[in-house]
């Protein structure tokens, strides 16, 4: 089974140009997505007109007619357990599920009660059947769901701060770090979910809306978070075949685990301007200071290149992948991008997954293969 993965998705009707105006780079890369038996995405923002606010640093909210241009750009499953996805509460959410189903698109990650927000989504392809979970650990006060309350799945995170006094005394305003573990009553909900899925399908997709955004992210402390491999592997090891992370705005690495792949920040693919989230916001102006740490840090060079995955499920070493390259212009648009460009992220997703797992091979065509011992093992092309 052929797959198409992207990271975080916002539509909002912004004008899109023509595929058909240019075929170099700078061209629109929409046209990325065609082909394949699934395309993947994450929706990054409810589809809603109604709804009460959140109480939050940013709330998103777009047409929804969202749901149709997800589906004319070829997407036909999108994860919706996100930290914007209660933005405008449940009545945003359920907004959210009418305007997908009125467009075709599947989703998984939003329910009524929690079971239905946990559930897996089934898709068929190629004769084969893909169950499709999405959970959220970076989660919003009040946003997961509970037996009696709507809201999206959660694999909640604990955490502690640790922190050296006498350290502090000489070098004031050095932040704690920050050690954080799965909390093991949703791990293990998951896992259970996870298995009796792989029981019943051919293949099993987690997305999972997790980590750190480049922003925010002490350099002392790497990519990731502490609790983003071992949950990662536990989900590999209870019978994921592909865990897609999203939520940092940027590449992180991919790593092969056992029979999966893990692919643990899939950057964003198409963010357009909506409501909460608008050129005008994102400017800092004299006048507005103190200026939010999100609009003044956030907008740099990491959000701006990305890149589609190209998954391949089902072969004979497991999971094969093919990174390919795309950036975002200054309104949030996928393009092809500059070749200088394109080798530049893929040097960094390689040296990235290298420094994670020094058997992960990145070649300039963007193939990424497992090396063990002094010998290659080729994975074939996707």
């Amino acid at each position: 089974m052929d797959l198409k993965i992207v990271g975080d998705v916002v539509v909002s009707g912004w004008p899109r140009r023509p595929l058909a105006e240019s075929a170099g780079t700078g061209a629109p890369a929409f046209g990325l997505l065609a082909g394949g038996d699934l395309t993947i995405g994450n929706l990054e923002v409810p589809l809603t007109g109604s709804g009460r606010r959140a109480e939050k640093l940013v709330t998103m909210r777009a047409p929804t007619a969202g749901g149709a241009e997800l589906a004319a750009l070829g997407f036909d499953v999108v994860s919706l357990a996100t930290n914007h996805a209660m933005d405008f509460g449940a009545e945003g959410a359920r907004d959210t599920v009418r305007a997908l189903d009125a467009a075709g698109v599947h989703h998984a990650g939003f329910g009524e009660t929690l079971a239905e927000a946990t559930r897996p989504h089934v898709l068929s392809a190629g004769g084969r059947t893909v169950a499709f979970f999405s959970f959220c650990s970076a989660l919003p006060l009040g946003a997961n769901a509970t037996a009696d309350r709507a809201g999206i799945a959660p694999i909640r995170v604990r955490q502690t701060f640790e922190f050296d006094s006498t350290f502090l005394d000489e070098t004031p305003g050095t932040p704690p770090f920050v050690h954080t573990r799965a909390h093991e009553p949703d791990v293990r909900a998951a896992e259970s979910g996870i298995r009796e899925a792989e029981q019943h399908n051919d293949f099993v997709v987690v997305a999972l809306h997790w980590g750190v955004p480049f922003c925010y992210l002490p350099a002392t402390q790497g990519p990731l978070a502490q609790y983003q491999r071992p949950l990662a592997h536990r989900l590999v090891d209870a019978g994921a075949d592909l865990v897609v992370g999203h939520h940092p705005h940027c590449l992180h690495p991919a790593e092969f685990h056992g029979r999966g792949l893990i692919l643990y920040s899939t950057g964003n693919f198409v963010f357009d301007w909506c409501d909460g989230w608008s050129r005008r916001s994102m400017v800092v102006r004299e006048e507005a200071r103190p200026a939010p740490p999100y609009q003044a840090a956030l907008l740099q060079g990491p959000w701006y290149e990305s890149a589609v995955f190209h998954v391949r499920l089902g072969g004979p070493d497991g999971p094969a992948l093919r990174v390919e390259p795309i950036e975002l212009d200054a309104d949030g648009q996928p393009i092809l991008p500059r070749p200088e460009v394109a080798a530049s992220i893929l040097a960094r997703f390689a040296e990235a997954s290298r420094r994670l797992d020094p058997a992960v091979v990145v070649d300039d065509d963007g193939n990424v293969r497992r090396r063990s011992g002094s010998r290659d093992v080729a994975v074939e092309d996707v």
